[in-house]
């Protein structure tokens, strides 16, 4: 399920450039109203295997703009779509920014529209383009460092793979029948992301890609995002 918000801005929205963490936390306070469903979805979540996921994405941030210095600032309306598996989560959001409005370090915004959409994955090939970049990395347990991938390396496919088995098993609680693919369709250099993440640097890519699979698979990478670090608002994608 999408949940699809749009607020005015009668005062300019001035955010640093790596904004991503701000946005995870209204998410997160907002939920706070249910304490129990959001201490679950922040302290522990899907637990797979070896890990534990959130199953929910976001888009970045949508409206006229001007960089300024380290800071990104919003002058016009804004807006930013949320997609998760449980449509409960996307209903506490809905009620609360229509009820709160929505605040961002401190800066508030009080006439929110908030819209829920069922849309759904019916095809198993798709064109898509990222809204949201993908992130793809491994990270050396014994070093410690981090390698992101290249949407021209194979192991950029192969990861995003096998982290949609983990995502699904971790949900389903079976593992998925087969695998998916996904291929490169269009890359232009200014697709490479690169963001800060509270002090952390994150690589990632937009772009336009073919991505198959079985269609109960594509759809829950439609509401879940593809790779990693979806919860942290990587890996929207929308289909062309």
């Amino acid at each position: 399920m999408q949940l699809r918000v749009y607020h005015k801005v009668d005062q300019p929205l001035v955010l640093p450039l790596g904004y991503h963490h701000i946005v995870q936390s209204v998410l997160f306070r907002t939920l706070e109203a249910v304490p129990e469903y959001s201490g679950f979805l922040h302290d522990r979540g899907y637990e797979g295997k070896t890990r534990t996921f959130k199953l929910f994405t976001f888009g970045l941030l949508q409206g006229a703009y001007q960089i300024q210095g380290k800071n990104i600032v919003f002058t016009e309306d804004v807006s930013f779509e949320i997609r998760s598996i449980d449509p409960y989560m996307l209903k506490l959001l809905k009620e609360g920014f229509e009820k709160k409005g929505i605040t961002y370090l401190g800066q508030t915004y009080r006439e929110v529209s908030a819209t829920l959409n069922n849309e759904e994955v019916d095809e198993t090939e798709l064109t898509i383009r990222m809204v949201s970049p993908v992130c793809v990395y491994s990270t050396d347990r014994e070093s410690g460092k981090t390698v992101y991938y290249h949407p021209e390396e194979e192991a950029f496919y192969k990861r995003i793979s096998e982290s949609f088995r983990r995502k699904y098993e971790a949900y389903t609680g079976v593992a998925a029948e087969s695998d998916i693919s996904m291929e490169l369709k269009k890359l232009h250099p200014k697709d490479k992301y690169i963001t800060k993440y509270k002090g952390f640097t994150i690589c990632a890519w937009k772009g336009t890609y073919v991505l198959r699979g079985k269609r109960q698979y594509l759809d829950f990478l439609y509401q879940t995002g593809l790779g990693s670090k979806n919860a942290q608002g990587f890996g929207m994608f929308e289909v062309v």
